[in-house]
């Protein structure tokens, strides 16, 4: 993605993350069994664990019209589904809480096929969640005015490539998504260790039977909180004050997350991506 494109809410997180000041308290510890907070609709601002390797004081703000991600109470009690082509032959469940849309595939499609894995492939730029598990596959992603995103879900089967758009300056499509035609299963894999270890760690926390509502798994975040279920969820789910610690190289941004380092003077950046920020700090978003 050229620098000219980049997205708004990247462009407020590095504007904040930039100005913030240096001497700042780390954030505490968040409580554990705490109720779950209500999704906020204003700017919210974090710091990283002192142990993390950034500034004191980095902002992940959300910029106006947005919200934080849907709680699990939310998705639950969101019963009606919206429009994405293809998901119904596909066993594919589409939901939408307020901008946010979440597609999970589970139990046989229509030629019998499983669930395997989901890799998202353009657009989502550090704001899109997946979850592959044993028979589940899941992609939460904001929907929003300009998103133009490409994931490929996968079954034992065949593979299918969702596409979701909404051009700029457009309606609001009625049509959210559209699940392409079939093609030669992904040689992609996931992290099955990890993928296990973050269900176990869901039930645990959740008391759930099954791990179907599990938004994301962040490897970061489980190198971080080895023995803290809890906390691994959390930072998997770009909770505020519960950061990863950043392998040498990457940069705690958007949600928290762990991006490519880079300088807005080079051409560091995947073909989809720009540097931004400034000589002190910058990411590839």
């Amino acid at each position: 993605m050229h620098a000219s494109k980049a997205l708004p809410f990247a462009a407020a997180t590095l504007a904040l993350a930039l100005g913030a000041c240096s001497k700042s308290e780390p954030a505490a510890e968040p409580q554990k069994n705490a109720p779950e907070a209500k999704p906020a609709t204003t700017a919210a601002v974090a710091t990283a664990p002192a142990a993390a390797a950034t500034p004191a004081a980095i902002a992940t703000a959300l910029p106006a019209g947005r919200s934080a991600i849907p709680t699990r109470a939310e998705w639950d009690s969101q019963q009606k589904e919206v429009t994405v082509k293809g998901s119904s032959a596909l066993s594919c469940e589409t939901k939408v809480v307020r901008e946010y849309l979440r597609v999970s595939c589970r139990g046989k499609n229509d030629t019998g096929g499983t669930p395997t894995n989901v890799v998202v492939k353009k657009g989502g730029h550090g704001e899109a969640f997946t979850y592959v598990g044993a028979g589940v596959t899941s992609l939460v992603v904001p929907f929003v005015e300009g998103i133009d995103l490409a994931a490929d879900f996968s079954w034992t089967d065949k593979s299918h490539t969702l596409g979701v758009s909404w051009p700029r300056g457009s309606a609001r499509p009625v049509v959210v998504g559209v699940f392409e035609g079939a093609k030669s299963p992904l040689d992609a894999s996931f992290d099955k260790a990890l993928a296990d270890r973050a269900c176990q760690c869901h039930k645990q926390v959740t008391g759930k039977a099954n791990c179907d509502d599990l938004l994301g798994v962040n490897a970061d975040c489980a190198r971080t909180y080895p023995n803290d279920c809890a906390s691994f969820l959390e930072c998997s789910r770009g909770e505020p004050g519960v950061w990863p610690r950043c392998q040498a190289g990457f940069l705690n941004g958007p949600f928290g997350f762990c991006y490519k380092q880079c300088d807005p003077s080079k051409s560091q950046c995947g073909p989809d991506e720009s540097c931004q920020g400034d000589s002190k700090y910058a990411i590839c978003l």
